[in-house]
This record gives structure tokens, C-alpha cells and sequence, in this order.
């Protein structure tokens, strides 16, 4: 069998899009959404899919946020389906600012899935992950060696990419988002030199599909000007909501210490 044959299905979930890649004999899922969407995605396999839940082999964690990290560990806990993550993602919200933070990020998913759904769930979810497999930069996956994993820092510290050469398909997370009709750099971007080099390094990939959690799939015909166009975006904020919610979105021990170090720079 080619390992590179598979069909992509997507799953709207609590505040983001969830995507699964189906093999012949084996599952991926690229991010495990929010606590709830645990029980969409069993939901999906018996009456989309159509095959048990055990062939769901690995589940990507893009990053900490709640609606990225939140269903991983309950799947893993129902049907023991292995977890895969920046090898440092459990450093996010260590510590008690970053407790706090762990908080308010629950919090604002809460006010974002009201706002554009009108929805309400439970989402609460562990502030340490403890991945099954430890994701280097430039490093295959588990179960799946046609995909590459990429750090792609800038929205947090520890996000990360995946990428399908023989398809051209990057999973993107929330490198990029969309809001209405416009493309953009997430918000917050708490290392805006961080996502400037990101965005440099995505360009020189030959991207095809472009997967957003938030935006669906777009398709790209020249990557290489498609990311830099974006560069000139980063850090900036057009949206009153958001700049609103700025000053409590970077209390982890990482982008104090960010800040800090940018500072004696100066």
C-alpha cells in the first residue's frame, strides 16, 4: 500500500476545525480540540468512518491552548491513543503565573466559542499534557513517516506544524487564522520575531492545502509569497476585542522572560 494515499476529513468542533487523515489500515488526528470534541471524534469513527476508534493511531497537540490540547487526554485515557507534542510543551503554563494563565486561556475559549457560535461547554483540561512521543523540529511522526512535524514559535513558544510533502499539505494550527474574508497571524502573537522567522521558514516549503483550525482549507498557488505577505501583519492588531484581552494573554513564565530578555536587548 502507498502510505501517502489518504483521505482528510474534517470535524467542526467546540471552537476549532479538527481534521482526520485516513489511511487503508490507520487514523491521524491533527489536534485534539477541546474537552468535548474527545466524544465528537468517537462519534465521527462510528458513524462517519465507520471502523473502531483503535484505528485512530496518534494524536497530534499543535500547541497548549484549550481548544488544541483539551480532548487529547481524554482519548488517550478512553482508548489509550498515544499523544505527540513539542518536546517542551508541558513548560507552557508551569508555575503559578502560568496556572493563572491556564485559567484565563479556558476562560477566553469559553468567550470565543459564545461569541462566534453561541456555544457553551465544559472545557476544562490538564495543564501538563505529558506527550507519548517528544516532537523535535524536522522530525517524523509516530506511525506516520510520510508527515514531518516543524516548530513554528510565535503564538506560543511551543507550536508546532505538520507537513505532507507528496501532498503538499501543511497543517497550520493557528500559525494562520481567518477572520472574515482576511488571512492573518493568530492573536496573540506573544514572540513577534519568533513568528516573523516561522513564517520565512514555512515559505520555502512548496504548500499546496493550507489546514486552519480556525479559517478551514485554503488553497495556495506560490507559498513562498503567500507567507511573506503575511510578515508585514505580525504584531499588529486591528480588532478592539483583542487588544482588550492583550495585557492578560502573556502572564506564562515564557513570555515574561521573553519580554525581559528583549528588553536588555534594547
Amino acid at each position: 500500500m502507498d502510505e501517502c494515499r489518504f483521505t482528510l476529513h474534517r470535524i467542526e468542533g467546540y471552537i476549532a476545525t479538527l481534521y482526520l487523515v485516513e489511511y487503508k489500515d490507520k487514523v491521524l488526528l491533527l489536534d485534539g480540540g477541546a474537552r468535548r470534541d474527545a466524544a465528537r471524534i468517537e462519534k465521527f469513527f462510528v458513524r462517519e468512518l465507520q471502523r473502531p476508534l483503535a484505528d485512530l493511531k496518534l494524536v497530534l497537540v499543535s500547541h497548549m491552548h484549550p481548544d488544541h490540547a483539551g480532548g487529547a487526554p481524554l482519548l488517550r485515557r478512553s482508548s489509550a491513543i498515544p499523544i505527540a507534542a513539542h518536546f517542551e510543551i508541558d513548560r507552557w503554563y508551569r508555575g503559578p503565573s502560568g496556572a493563572l494563565q491556564h485559567l484565563i486561556d479556558t476562560v477566553l475559549g469559553h468567550y470565543s466559542a459564545r461569541q462566534q457560535f453561541g456555544k457553551l461547554e465544559r472545557a476544562w483540561y490538564p495543564r501538563r499534557l505529558r506527550p507519548d512521543f517528544l516532537l523535535h523540529d524536522q522530525e517524523s511522526l509516530p506511525y506516520f513517516s510520510d508527515w514531518t512535524a516543524y516548530r513554528a514559535p510565535g503564538h506560543t513558544l511551543h507550536d508546532m506544524v505538520f507537513y505532507q510533502e507528496k501532498e503538499r499539505v501543511l497543517y497550520a494550527g493557528d500559525l494562520i487564522i481567518r477572520i472574515g474574508e482576511k488571512l492573518l497571524p493568530p492573536f496573540p502573537t506573544l514572540f513577534p520575531e519568533l513568528m516573523r522567522k516561522t513564517l520565512q521558514h514555512m515559505a520555502k516549503l512548496p504548500v499546496q492545502k493550507l489546514l486552519l483550525a480556525h479559517g478551514g482549507i485554503v488553497e495556495i498557488e506560490d507559498s513562498e509569497s503567500f507567507f511573506t505577505s503575511l510578515l508585514p501583519q505580525v504584531g499588529r492588531c486591528d480588532h478592539k476585542s483583542f487588544r482588550m484581552i492583550e495585557p492578560i494573554c502573556s502572564l506564562v513564565p515564557d513570555a515574561r522572560i521573553y519580554r525581559k530578555s528583549r528588553t536588555n536587548q534594547d
